[in-house]
């Protein structure tokens, strides 16, 4: 049986290994920023500005993995159907209680977390910034 750090970093592989877009509209690196953006505002916030960015953007990109990763069946902090940004606001908006709330915004954190430090190591070219 595999621990929740071995699920999340598993996920956040799968996820840099898809290159799969990483930066916002401006260049920006959807990754470093979106960790302050749920803490400042919440992930219902975040996950509404993410919403409203265009479709190719890192950001969308970057709330569906986070979506598949709540509801990876390991996981399971929301159900397996929530698994891209539209399903998971609504779920979390509509049906969520404050507690699976909780436990989505924390998990959300830990996986970006990860999801961080493979980006810098297999889209960057090994490019670590030293501002963690």
């Amino acid at each position: 049986m595999k621990n929740l750090e071995q699920i999340r970093a598993a996920n956040a592989l799968d996820y840099a290994r898809s290159g799969e877009n990483t930066r916002g509209q401006e260049g920006g690196n959807v990754l470093k920023k979106l960790p302050a953006l749920i803490m400042n505002n919440g992930i219902l916030a975040a996950g509404a500005f993410g919403y409203a960015q265009n479709e190719n953007s890192g950001w969308k990109s970057c709330f569906n993995n986070i979506a598949k990763h709540l509801a990876h069946k390991e996981i399971a902090i929301v159900p397996e159907d929530k698994s891209d940004l539209e399903k998971l606001m609504d779920y979390l908006s509509n049906s969520a209680d404050s507690n699976t709330l909780k436990l989505a915004t924390e998990e959300a954190l830990a996986w970006l977390s990860y999801a961080r430090r493979f980006e810098k190591s297999q889209n960057n070219g090994g490019d670590h910034d030293t501002d963690e």
